[in-house]
């Protein structure tokens, strides 16, 4: 019994991590209670789907199938959709894709937002356009309605530092428990911003000084020079099995990262008798480690460092099919660029 309750209670901090990443952590009841049912027994949507009949719901499971590595929760996320999709159109599963025009998505969208916002609608949305896509890449003849109609777009609230403050947080003095977290956050900093999955699971710092590692995100390679100041954090939590000790205190990335969220968000607050936290006074209430990554690239751009470089640096450029040398370079770019803004917070050289 009590595996099961931490295998639940490890879906649920996935989720609220999840949700906190893709700024939907305001969620409604309701919207939560639909996530959390679809992660604990979406399965069963894989089970049903031989019934469907219409090629829509059929191109939808078989998309959502395709995401089935045990690293991401992309898969339940689809299937997630589906079931909104099933609550609003009951003859869903008779459905061509010619049946979904544009209409039929501003109803759908009409119909999310009594319980949804706009974040999590579009989210909604950009998992029916990628079945599209998809369809369109296995060369299905029909026409994407997302051709013609736009995203309408929300203002996300604040998600990273300023350079004042990005300081504060690297030098301010912190509780005992807080002094790992704080650390943590600098390290993910210092490595352009690396998620914490990726940062949890690094395995070895390369002959080259580099850390050379495939992306939980997108599966791709990907490659970060290892700086001074940040080798001086690997040596200080150096592990036994992975570079870092983090997997033998935390048995799964999303604990690692929901403690650290936690203790981030009360740094400056002051500890209550008997050497309890309390949030009280807390100095950057909101922070989480996904903010180093904001931060770097925000930092970055003031740098005038152009955007071509900070999206390689973030590993948002698609595939490179040019030659080594150019490879080379462009990773040579990144390297001196991520120097820049070290040198930049660090120490105040430009």
């Amino acid at each position: 019994m009590r595996s099961v309750l931490r295998h639940w209670q490890s879906i649920i901090e996935d989720i609220k991590i999840d949700l906190a990443k893709e700024m939907r952590d305001n969620e409604d009841a309701k919207t939560i209670r639909d996530i959390i049912s679809t992660a604990f027994f979406g399965e069963k949507e894989a089970e049903d789907k031989n019934a469907a009949s219409g090629e829509f719901v059929v191109w939808f499971c078989k998309f959502a199938d395709s995401h089935n590595s045990p690293q991401t929760r992309t898969r339940k996320d689809y299937y997630h959709t589906l079931s909104r999709l099933k609550s609003f159109a009951r003859n869903l599963e008779s459905l061509n894709f010619s049946d979904i025009t544009v209409g039929w998505l501003e109803d759908f969208d009409r119909y999310l937002s009594a319980t949804c916002r706009l974040n999590s609608r579009n989210h909604h949305m950009r998992n029916i356009r990628a079945v599209f896509k998809y369809a369109l890449r296995h060369d299905l003849d029909i026409r994407n309605p997302f051709d013609r109609m736009r995203l309408k777009t929300e203002q996300t609230a604040k998600r990273s530092l300023n350079t004042e403050e990005v300081r504060e947080v690297f030098t301010m003095e912190v509780l005992p428990y807080a002094e790992i977290y704080r650390d943590m956050f600098k390290l993910s900093f210092m490595l352009i911003g690396i998620n914490p999955i990726d940062l949890f699971r690094l395995k070895r710092i390369s002959s080259h000084g580099r850390v050379d590692y495939q992306r939980a995100k997108t599966h791709k390679p990907y490659s970060i020079k290892v700086e001074p100041e940040a080798l001086e954090i690997i040596e200080k939590y150096q592990g036994t099995d992975n570079l870092l000790m983090l997997a033998e205190r935390w048995k799964l990335p999303s604990s690692f990262g929901a403690a650290a969220n936690k203790a981030l968000r009360s740094l400056g607050s002051k500890p209550a008798a008997r050497g309890r936290k309390r949030s009280d006074g807390a100095k950057f209430p909101e922070l989480s480690l996904y903010w180093a990554r904001h931060t770097w690239a925000t930092i970055a751009a003031e740098l005038d460092i152009p955007d071509a470089t900070i999206s390689l640096a973030l590993g948002h450029s698609g595939e490179n099919r040019v030659t080594d040398i150019y490879i080379r370079r462009n990773q040579r770019k990144v390297d001196e660029a991520n120097r820049r803004v070290l040198d930049w917070v660090l120490y105040g050289k430009r």
